[in-house]
């Protein structure tokens, strides 16, 4: 099982394992996503790890959870690779 996790922004970390998307998004974009999932950024399933600071990138984890993040879509994505590419050499 993979335990690794990788650094979403003010200190908050995900495990790589359980991301299935990362995508860019603004404030406007993330509360249009989670209307569509009929949730608020105070429910349980949604954890903001923007610190007040502007919204770049949600992720979207394999438990129906959503993470909010300052950290551009580009740069999470890089960081996740590098985890991935670990793991794979470790084969």
């Amino acid at each position: 099982m993979n335990n690794s996790f990788v650094n979403i922004g003010n200190k908050a970390f995900v495990q790589v394992s359980k991301i299935i998307c990362i995508e860019a998004a603004d404030s406007d974009k993330v509360r249009r996503i989670l209307a569509r999932a009929n949730l608020k950024r105070t429910n349980p399933e949604v954890i903001d790890t923007t610190s007040d600071k502007e919204t770049r990138s949600i992720i979207f984890l394999k438990d129906n959870k959503y993470c909010i993040s300052s950290v551009n879509a580009s740069v999470l994505v890089k960081r996740t690779q590098s985890y991935t590419s670990e793991l794979i050499d470790e084969k």
